[in-house]
């Protein structure tokens, strides 16, 4: 990003845009000036971010998830974010780029050379000097920039949990399951969470102004510090609600996070485990994952993983339109025994309703990913205020479309492939070249998307232990010995991945979606108070009966 600054001289190389070296990323904040003036506006519109910056943000929303910014960011006292960098730029030296002479260098003019060296041409490009700036930009968004955060946060290797929930469960349930959760999950996140976020953000900038008025009438004999800024998270907003209980919501988000990557070490070795024809036991490519994870996990800043996280979005996209593609190409062909098509044979034989039903309880939770936690650092991230009055509208419509694509996904895949032998992990039941390509694709993505969803996790649990600043070898130490534990739970549960999926979106889903928010509201807004304790029963009512129901039966329901 580039903040605006008047170049000092005009022979500077910056102010001819096309001499080498003078591109910067995203849009000229002096050329939006320009147009402005010539189209007789007041103030100039909003640079745009580079689409490829989309991506980098979105990892860095798992870091503003639990309060951590990366080197290059700070809050400032009303705790509005921004980031901080160092820019070179390359300009032809002016006098006051020239060192001063010194007594000792002109006494060296006196003294004979020691050797005969022969004159040395300066070329134009050499007559150059770097300039170092540091440059401090507020940091901020577009509305599209935030839905595709949303869709980026919310859409994972969960939906394809959800075509073997369908056929466990019955679409007479599965699907108006979705639909409800999908109700409560936009009203704790726009109605709940939301609110909370603007009546404290307004406070916080309310008291930032108030300790800088303050400050100005204090004298200097007697200097004030300024309060510490807050960056606003769901964790944060618990913390001021809840009080000494928030930690519940702490160890939940962090218990579900790292049991959305528990998923993930028993995902994988399913897809290579078909890919690779059997060759090797699950457990020798559980291992194998947790080895190669342990690495990743020792990152205190994930900003570095925005390549690998651009190449898990690539091969999620071209994951989920290959098996969409072999679904619809099978669902078309002719069933033999019937004499239709195989997307209407396969409906028929999905039962209404099963006996497992209540396991798409906390299915159906568990299919946002943990993206409750996201809503708010996506809500900061969006810079002028009419757009952050339209982010929940825009919350709202993104979700709904995402909750669309997830039940048609469903309901094709279960009609189209049919429901004998579909597995939990769905690319694990396809076969051929093309299903091959989609494992190793699905199973690459998966690998790269671990220390996602790990870091929040391990930086709460981090925090927790080590406190806030821990060292880089203590918390290499931890973030080890939870990746090693959670490799031993993968190698006990490994046949029992839709158990896993159910027993975690009931446990942690569930209340992190429907308990605590509204709960939070009555707290710090105050409205609304007998919904939202209607909603807050309902979510600890659907916790127990699903988590029990889900151990109850776990030797009868496999992955």
């Amino acid at each position: 990003m580039r903040a605006s600054s008047p170049l000092g001289t005009i022979d500077d190389i910056d102010s001819h845009p096309n001499t080498p070296h003078s591109y910067v990323a995203g849009e000229s904040e002096d050329r939006l000036h320009h147009v402005a003036s010539l189209w007789g506006l007041a103030e100039p519109r909003l640079r745009r971010k580079p689409v490829r910056n989309w991506f980098a943000d979105s990892v860095t929303m798992h870091m503003h998830s639990v309060g951590a910014l990366s080197r290059h960011e700070r809050l400032d006292a009303t705790g509005t974010l921004h980031y901080v960098t160092i820019r070179r730029r390359r300009r032809r030296p002016r006098a006051e780029d020239l060192p001063t002479p010194q007594y000792e260098t002109l006494t060296d003019l006196f003294q004979p050379p020691a050797a005969v060296v022969s004159p040395i041409e300066v070329s134009e490009e050499e007559e150059i000097v770097v300039v170092v700036e540091e440059e401090d930009v507020i940091v901020g968004g577009s509305l599209a920039a935030a839905m595709f955060g949303i869709i980026k946060g919310t859409v994972g290797p969960a939906i394809l949990y959800l075509p073997h929930g369908v056929v466990q469960s019955g679409y007479v349930v599965a699907i108006p399951s979705i639909v409800l959760a999908t109700i409560l999950y936009l009203y704790s996140a726009n109605t709940c969470l939301l609110e909370c976020w603007n009546i404290e953000s307004r406070k916080q900038h309310e008291m930032a102004t108030a300790v800088e008025e303050l400050l100005a009438l204090v004298s200097e004999e007697r200097p004030v510090a300024p309060p510490k800024p807050t960056l606003l998270t769901y964790p944060e907003l618990a913390r001021r609600a809840l009080g000494p209980y928030s930690i519940l919501t702490v160890m939940g988000i962090a218990f579900f996070q790292l049991g959305v990557c528990l998923t993930y070490l028993i995902f994988v070795p399913h897809n290579l485990m078909q890919l690779t024809h059997n060759s090797l036991p699950r457990e020798v490519w559980v291992w194998t994952m947790v080895l190669g994870e342990i690495p990743l996990g020792w990152l205190s800043d994930i900003r570095s993983l925005t390549c690998t996280n651009i190449l898990a979005t690539f091969l999620i996209a071209y994951g989920l339109v290959a098996v969409l593609a072999l679904a619809i190409h099978q669902g078309w062909e002719q069933d033999p025994d019937t004499d239709e098509r195989r997307f209407v044979s396969h409906w028929k034989q999905l039962p209404p309703v099963t006996d497992a039903w209540f396991l798409f309880v906390g299915t159906s939770f568990f299919m946002m990913e943990g993206g409750i936690t996201l809503v708010v650092p996506l809500q900061e991230a969006v810079s002028s205020a009419a757009d952050r009055k339209r982010f929940p509208a825009v919350n709202t419509h993104t979700t709904w479309g995402i909750v669309v694509f997830y039940v048609l996904f469903a309901c094709i895949c279960a009609a189209g492939l049919g429901g004998e032998g579909l597995s939990t992990a769905l690319t694990a039941s396809l076969h051929g070249h093309v299903a091959n390509s989609v494992q190793l694709a699905y199973s690459v993505a998966v690998f790269f998307s671990f220390p996602l969803q790990a870091f929040p996790a391990l930086q709460v649990i981090c925090r927790a232990l080590l406190g806030e600043q821990p060292s880089l070898w203590w918390r290499g130490v931890f973030t080890t010995a939870i990746t090693l534990l959670l490799g031993v739970i993968a190698t006990i549960a490994i046949d029992y991945l839709g158990n896993v999926v159910s027993l975690l979106g009931s446990m942690f889903g569930i209340p992190l979606a429907l308990v605590f928010p509204p709960l939070m509201h009555n707290r710090l807004v105050g409205d609304r108070v007998k919904m939202n304790y209607v909603v807050v029963c309902f979510g600890l009512l659907a916790m127990g009966a699903a988590s029990y129901a889900t151990a109850a039966s776990w030797n009868e329901q496999g992955g």
